[in-house]
């Protein structure tokens, strides 16, 4: 059932099977192999995308349809490929869900793998669902434990985001948790969700002791099976089967069958149902591409649930399981549906959200109530936050820095902390307060830690100034100091008859009355010539143009006014 190519026919010559152990290459020999020399109507079993791709090129061109019940990436290109499984994407709607029900939107890292169809499918699903990827890790196929410390190393240091969607297959899902564990990524704080067939009940057995301890807190997003008369006959005649081909002692248990194994029975159900209608309907190519319609066009319930094919591919599922990996196993959490979204069973008055959950890092026995914030404590450069804030003596409303510099409060405080929670989370960093104690001096050289790169934020009550804008960035002014300026009462007033001079000083009048004198000279050089009354003797007239600056300064309304 693993990695097996399948192949059946209309007319009864039985099956005929290749081994194609999750080589692409093997795979599309095997197919040649298959529609050459056996010369199949049909090909059950290309396991994952490469293969099923390659294989459905082959089957194309011969006019076989090639049916894969696990190969869930995105749709390709070969008219023959039927997928008798759900989609990637379909798995978009429930994590998202998932991660809005706890607010982990904004901090989701994806670890797939490094090809082209495992992945890609379901980006843009999450994204168009509302989830923001903080971050992606491409795991290769056969990369070494190194390469693969590395990826994990390399995410841990770029983001602060504590979320990890893992979609990968199950045979290197494990050795990605091993080395996380490793690595300290599954302890308190971090979150795993996983689309893989982990939480499959006989993956007990195919795992080691190291593997399930190493997974323990994952969330496992899955397909429901609905429980089923057929499906429990099926389990008892598939373990005896089991037990007599593998030859099990009597102390041995053999495995329940998965949910690749009940699609894969299906899928034979499904292609023996169609060979029946289309078996005599057509020859040679026709018959290839009638048996092709008539598999799209079979119905049925089937061990896996309803089985209905639209645009070649299985429907999505009516419901998601959601289960936690325990330490004895796993333990269903809560489900899925359209209509229910997150629900703790599938009953329609069911509480909406989950169970409670056990998270990476906590024991079984003594489970907290306490949901993981999904962001790590230090930025991507791996520091904290320096906040600068003024010491001074005094008005304290909005800063205020007790005398040991251990605790800092006031309304700017107040307001930055609220300003920090509620930004995304990868942005919300731990900061940590540097009171600058030379502020009272010069909020200037406080407003400077900045550019200096000595702090990275400066909170407080700072004035707006237009030096200060050319050096670093403001918010918006959200609050009014309120400041007045206090001087002290003269009670005694000035009588002398000079008073009026005060307003100006000596040098200011003395320019006032230069100019007075310069406007009388003026104007005497422009009417002296025809006006008589400006003519005379010379003392008449440097008499005048003083008359002139003296009547200025007594009648200087009056003749600013006829001016």
């Amino acid at each position: 059932w693993r990695t097996t190519t399948r192949c059946t026919q209309s007319q009864p010559r039985g099956l005929s099977f290749r081994h194609s152990p999750g080589d692409a290459v093997a795979a599309i020999s095997a197919a040649e192999n298959l529609v050459t020399n056996a010369q199949v109507h049909a090909i059950i079993g290309p396991q994952t995308p490469a293969e099923a791709e390659l294989v459905a090129t082959v089957g194309s061109r011969a006019h076989v349809p090639v049916l894969s019940y696990s190969a869930t990436g995105p749709p390709v290109s070969p008219p023959f490929l039927v997928r008798t499984c759900a989609e990637d994407s379909f798995l978009a709607a429930p994590i998202a869900d998932i991660l809005g029900s706890f607010a982990w939107h904004g901090a989701v890292v994806l670890v797939h793998e490094e090809y082209p169809h495992v992945g890609a499918g379901i980006i843009p699903a999450l994204v168009d669902a509302g989830t923001s990827i903080a971050g992606r890790a491409a795991v290769p196929v056969g990369a070494s434990d190194g390469r693969l410390d590395a990826v994990l190393y390399h995410v841990m240091s770029k983001t602060t985001a504590r979320v990890f969607v893992v979609h990968m297959s199950p045979s290197l899902a494990p050795r990605v948790f091993r080395l996380s564990k490793k690595a300290g990524m599954m302890s308190q704080g971090y979150v795993w969700i996983a689309t893989a067939g982990l939480g499959d009940d006989d993956d007990r057995d195919r795992l080691s002791a190291d593997d399930i301890d190493a997974m323990r807190g994952v969330v496992i997003v899955r397909p429901h099976v609905p429980p089923s008369i057929r499906a429990s006959n099926f389990a008892v005649r598939f373990k005896a089967r089991f037990s007599h081909q593998e030859k099990l002692g009597s102390q041995e248990i053999p495995p329940d069958p998965t949910v690749p194994m009940l699609r894969a029975y299906d899928t034979s159900w499904a292609i023996a149902a169609a060979a029946e209608v289309a078996g005599h309907q057509a020859a040679g190519r026709l018959a290839g591409e009638a048996l092709l319609n008539a598999v799209v066009e079979t119905t049925f319930d089937g061990l896996a649930g309803k089985f209905r094919l639209v645009d070649k591919q299985l429907q999505m599922p009516a419901a998601y399981e959601i289960v936690n990996i325990v330490a004895d196993g796993t333990r269903t959490v809560g489900f899925w549906t359209e209509q229910t979204r997150v629900s703790q069973d599938l009953r329609p008055s069911s509480p909406r959200g989950l169970k409670q959950i056990v998270w990476p890092g906590e024991h079984q026995s003594v489970q907290s109530s306490r949901v993981p914030k999904g962001w790590g404590a230090s930025s991507p450069s791996g520091r904290e936050l320096v906040v600068a804030v003024p010491v001074k003596r005094g008005f304290n409303q909005f800063v205020d820095v007790s005398d040991d510099y251990s605790t800092v409060t006031g309304y700017c405080i107040d307001v930055f902390d609220a300003a920090m929670k509620a930004l995304p989370s990868p942005v919300s960093y731990h900061y940590k307060w540097m009171p600058f104690n030379r502020s009272s001096e010069s909020y200037d050289q406080l407003v400077r830690l900045v550019p200096q790169q000595i702090a990275d934020v400066v909170v407080g009550d700072v004035t707006i100034t237009s030096s200060r804008m050319g050096e670093v960035d403001y918010t918006m002014a959200f609050a009014g100091s309120g400041w007045s300026m206090v001087v002290p009462v003269k009670t005694g007033t000035s009588t002398s008859m000079f008073f009026f001079i005060k307003p100006l000083t000596a040098g200011l009048w003395l320019a006032s009355f230069a100019f007075i004198v310069f406007t009388g000279f003026v104007v005497w050089v422009i009417e002296h010539r025809i006006n008589p009354e400006f003519r005379g003797t010379p003392l008449q007239q440097l008499g005048l143009i003083f008359y002139f600056a003296f009547a200025t300064l007594v009648f200087a309304q009056s003749i600013y006014t006829c001016l």
